[in-house]
Order: structure tokens, then C-alpha cells, then sequence
């Protein structure tokens, strides 16, 4: 195995076994509510749960073929739209929405 090959599996598998997690462990969770322990073991467990899901639901929903670059879209995606969530959050604009 390459050099190459190694890198790669290693930075593959954090971009899909950890990123999306640890994106929407702090959605769910606050900054301050849990460790980085908890928080890395969260991380793993929920992404090991939207992954799949998120790339099967899209299957089965709009007939997308499960392929690298689809399954790495998706992950992105979910990616990015735990981000907005968490920008939205401590942003003033969703303190001027809800009235405050």
C-alpha cells in the first residue's frame, strides 16, 4: 500500500466517519454542555447514523446512484448545512426574526 493510499483512507474516513457528526454535535449540543471526549465519541455515532441515511434516502428518494462523488456531495452537505444551523443560531438575525 501507498503512501498515498494511507493518506487518503485516513483523511476519507475523517470526512465521513467524523466531520458530519462533530458539524451536528454542536447543533445539538451547546459549546459548553459536553467535553471533547463526548463530544468526539458523538461525533463518530452520528455520523455513523446521517451518513448511511442521508446517502439511502437520497437513493431511494430522487433515484441517486450511490457513487463517490455523491455519497461525498452529501456528506458536504450535511456538513454545510450543520454549519448554517449553527451560524443561524449565533447570528443577531435569529434574534431579530424571533422578535427579541
Amino acid at each position: 500500500m501507498s503512501v498515498l493510499e494511507v493518506l487518503r483512507m485516513f483523511f476519507g474516513g475523517l470526512f465521513v466517519l467524523f466531520l458530519p457528526g462533530f458539524a451536528w454535535s454542536y447543533v445539538f449540543f451547546a459549546k459548553k454542555n459536553i467535553d471533547w471526549i463526548e463530544r468526539a465519541a458523538l461525533s463518530f455515532g452520528i455520523s455513523i447514523a446521517l451518513v448511511p441515511l442521508a446517502v439511502f434516502w437520497l437513493n431511494w428518494l430522487f433515484h441517486t446512484k450511490i457513487t463517490l462523488l455523491n455519497t461525498s456531495l452529501t456528506v458536504f452537505g450535511l456538513i454545510l448545512i450543520a454549519g448554517v444551523c449553527i451560524f443561524i443560531r449565533k447570528s443577531s438575525w435569529s434574534k431579530d426574526a424571533a422578535g427579541k
